[in-house]
């Protein structure tokens, strides 16, 4: 059986560029006067975010640089909306994703500063309504959903991310929590968590008494003077930068409900200037940037040494070691939606800011880079940046003590075989598909312990009972974790139940642009162990009875349960929040058959070729084998070919009729 996991969401030349005091239509404007002795960064600068848009994946950007509290520089890039001519300027509001957590961060640290947090006390003394099946979660401190210790599955995705704003996504959210396990004991493992700061946010509307956007403006927007930051994007707003999609249509709005995670609206300019109010005490007193300048990740986040990600609190990494070597602080925060992304890098010691915002895909910390280094170069505070030497290192045979390591490895969504050449010196990588296991690298081997890639060098390490596969830069000596060895487990509780099944959503929210289809399976190497996922994407969870499993991967991102239930007379799939019916009892579309939405979506089997459209309410099309072929959320009203044995998902709230032509 062919196994998809079909994860369905709204994803993923005329220029205006507006600089601080003027605006014209080409990237060659001369800098203003507030831009003077920037020149050579602006040149860099321009010639790395038009790369990024002509290269045909992001649509639009925008940057801003600050220095000693005062913007120096921004530019718009790109039309915010082609449709209306709308050219990004400095008021373009884009979804800034993660950058968003830093946010929340200040909020808490405020109430702290006020005493009316304490970061080290347990999250249930101020949340008596959060409980978990897990009891551990009452470990749980206000500081580990910052530092990313928690614990929590990773991410919660049900209703997460809407073409409208969502009120009832925290009553989604907490309850969703009420029949969810850890990953491990909190306090111990930094792995990268975003349910941790949608707590955080209900925290901040708990103890402050008033909402999370009301709390934010009065104690953060305005202090900063951020007059283009909202929670969503500000209402009836037009100058917002739309994702235009590889076939030049605009994706819908998102809208992520976690606002704490990443549902903070904002831009270039105004992340200069939250950047600017933390590094000026505007927010927060200096006991508490510095607190969050400190790093605070996990004991036994990395086997040995400093992880090449050292959180901060909220931020990505208070030590990075690439400036570090240049004699420079960075504290950084990314952040990344489906359709946007951002980056926030703060100099503390030099003062200085710089915020970059994007719709479409890019690796905001190469364009960042490139603006940081050559600013430091521009005003004299670094060299020019030379190449570093790799160590002097051999080739050699695999080491005997080497040998135990083999075997597989799991990442997010993905599991790895690892084995050896042992004489040659090569270590083979191996990722896992539909058909089997595929060879993806093939590493060799040198005399200073580390196997050499072409841009990157990995090792093998052992520590807290765990087998890791490490990952470094050619040069440094942070690492991080590509994979973690699979423990093994018994197996003596039967899987039958799970084996060889396909699911397919049906509780769907008419306006979420996520839902899901995908398969359960066993695979001989893991005994103990069900599989979810498919196409290239797979969760691996322990079986603790034959209908339940729970993840085990202490190092893995984004886990959550799946068990069986029995829900109106069938037995059903429940992936966190998500309801999945098996596809053996979806029944056959009936000829002209009226659609009615009950509690729960209908999903319907297409019983010949033809063509389906969509006329009043939502409807998923998936082929056979469950691969998503058309959504009239994000696809619009055309309509699409279809084959036999296709399925159909009929979306609205109870009561809905939904109309189509087939």
């Amino acid at each position: 059986m062919k196994r998809m996991l079909t994860l369905i969401c709204c994803c993923l030349l005329v220029v205006t560029i507006t600089l601080t005091t003027a605006a014209c239509t080409t990237s060659q404007t001369s800098a203003s006067k507030s831009s003077a002795g920037y020149e050579k960064t602006i040149t860099a600068t321009r010639s790395e975010i038009w790369k990024a848009i002509s290269g045909g994946g992001a649509s639009s950007a925008a940057v801003a640089i600050s220095d000693n509290g005062k913007i120096v520089y921004q530019e718009g890039f790109g039309m915010a909306n082609r449709t209306e001519a709308i050219p990004v300027d400095s008021n373009t509001q884009f979804n800034v994703g993660s950058v968003s957590k830093m946010f929340v961060t200040m909020a808490v640290l405020k109430l702290c500063q006020e005493g009316k947090l304490d970061l080290d006390q347990p999250v249930t003394t101020y949340l008596p309504e959060f409980t978990m099946e897990d009891e551990r979660y009452r470990q749980i401190t206000v500081r580990m959903l910052l530092n990313h210790t928690s614990e929590l599955g990773g991410t919660n995705r049900y209703a997460v991310m809407t073409t409208a704003p969502n009120p009832d996504f925290m009553g989604y959210f907490l309850e969703n929590l009420t029949e969810a396990y850890l990953k491990g004991d909190p306090g111990i493992i930094s792995i990268y968590c975003n349910d941790g700061f949608t707590l955080a946010q209900d925290l901040v509307e708990k103890v402050s008494g008033l909402s999370y956007s009301d709390y934010l403006s009065k104690n953060i927007l305005t202090k900063a003077g951020m007059n283009n930051t909202s929670c969503y994007f500000k209402e009836d707003n037009t100058n917002v930068a739309l994702y235009y999609k590889s076939d030049g249509n605009a994706s819908d709005l998102e809208y992520v409900n976690s606002l704490g995670a990443g549902g903070i609206a904002s831009n270039a300019q105004d992340l200069c200037k939250f950047g600017d109010a933390i590094l000026a005490g505007k927010i927060l007193d200096k006991q508490w940037v510095d607190e969050s300048f400190t790093a605070q990740y996990g004991s036994q986040t990395v086997p040995t040494g400093t992880p090449k990600l050292s959180y901060g609190l909220g931020w990505d990494s208070v030590n990075d070691e690439a400036y570090q070597k240049l004699g420079v602080r960075l504290i950084y925060k990314s952040g990344d939606t489906n359709a946007y992304h951002a980056m926030l890098y703060l100099l503390p010691d030099q003062n200085i800011t710089i915020a970059l915002t994007f719709s479409g895909p890019v690796d905001t910390a190469a364009v960042t880079d490139v603006i940081a280094k050559n600013l430091l170069a521009e005003k004299g505070l670094i060299t020019t940046e030379t190449t570093e030497t790799v160590p002097a290192a051999m080739p050699a045979p695999v080491p005997d003590n080497l040998i135990a390591y083999a075997g597989y490895y799991t990442l997010a969504g993905n599991i790895l075989k690892i084995d050896y050449n042992q004489a040659a010196g090569e270590m083979n990588i191996y990722s896992n598909s539909d058909t089997g296991f595929t060879l993806v690298d093939k590493v060799n081997y040198d005399d200073d312990g580390y196997f050499y890639g072409t841009n990157n060098r990995l090792k093998l390490e052992e520590n807290f009972g765990t087998k890791f596969l490490m990952e470094y830069t050619l040069t440094g000596v942070n690492g991080s974790i590509k994979a973690t060895m699979i423990p093994p487990l018994s197996g003596n509780i039967s899987p039958a139940q799970f084996v060889d099944k396909q699911w397919i959503t049906i509780n769907t929210l008419p306006d979420d642009i996520m839902t899901m289809a995908g398969s359960t399976w066993i695979m001989n190497e893991f005994p103990g162990y069900v599989l979810f996922g498919g196409g290239g994407y797979y969760l691996l969870n322990q079986l603790i009875d034959e209908r339940t499993t729970v993840a085990n991967l202490k190092y893995t991102r984004d886990t959550t349960e799946f068990k069986l239930v029995d829900e109106q007379g069938k037995t059903m799939l429940q992936v966190g929040s998500f309801k999945m019916i098996n596809a053996v009892d979806v029944p056959l579309l009936e000829n002209d058959e009226k659609i009615t939405v009950g509690d729960q979506n209908e999903c319907r089997k297409l019983p010949a070729d033809g063509f389906i459209k969509p006329g009043e309410g939502r409807i998923l099309v998936l082929s056979p084998s469950l691969v998503s072929i058309y959504d009239s959320l994000t696809n619009g009203s055309e309509g699409t070919a279809v084959t036999a044995g296709s399925y159909v998902v009929f979306i609205g709230n109870d009561g809905d009729a939904i109309t189509y032509e087939y």
